[in-house]
């Protein structure tokens, strides 16, 4: 069996810390590294930074060198063409006050029906806010390739803290950006 293809939201931007965003956003301000487009345009110069005899990336008094296996990793994914995962596209999105006073997100999406039964969509904070907060809605198809075309919907569901969800919440998906509201009564 081959081995998974590495997704960036899932096996690579963890592998980047708070404290090494920051770092390099203060010194190359046009390298985030919790940017997809950002680390698939430096990548190469990244692979030479985190890997070879030499690591000269994170620094000793950050952390240090990367083990070997996330090396390993960062090189499959860039081997592997840079994979990242899929925006879905929802619908119905919204806002609701739950009993116990907090807030859901909610929006239906089809996700691939696989025979594997192991795709997935789930709505992942991109910004927490303070007040208002940005989510996007992901699609795993799943192990298949390709994945099968007959899908089947689902519903996605993702606590929201009450300030933003007061504030309103922006979901991005492969449609584009939607503001949800909490419905006024």
């Amino acid at each position: 069996m081959a081995p998974r293809p590495p997704l960036f939201e899932l096996h690579i931007k963890p592998l980047f810390r708070l404290l090494d965003r920051q770092h390099m956003l203060r010194v190359r301000p046009d390298c985030d590294l919790w940017s997809y487009d950002s680390v698939k345009t430096l990548a190469a110069r990244i692979q030479q930074k985190v890997g070879g005899p030499n690591p000269t990336m994170p620094t000793e008094d950050s952390g240090g060198a990367w083990p070997p296996e996330w090396v390993a990793l960062f090189d499959r994914w860039v081997s592997g063409g840079c994979r990242r995962l899929p925006l879905g596209t929802g619908k119905d999105y919204k806002l609701t006050k739950q009993p116990d006073d907090r807030y859901l997100l909610s929006c239906k999406v089809d996700i691939p029906d696989n025979a594997a039964g192991d795709s997935s969509a789930w709505l992942d904070v991109v910004d927490p806010g303070p007040a208002a907060a940005v989510y996007q809605l992901y699609v795993f198809p799943g192990e298949a390739f390709p994945p099968p075309t007959d899908t089947i919907e689902i519903t996605c569901r993702e606590r929201v803290e009450a300030a933003a969800a007061i504030a309103g919440v922006t979901v991005i998906d492969a449609a584009g950006k939607h503001s949800v509201q909490i419905p006024v009564a």
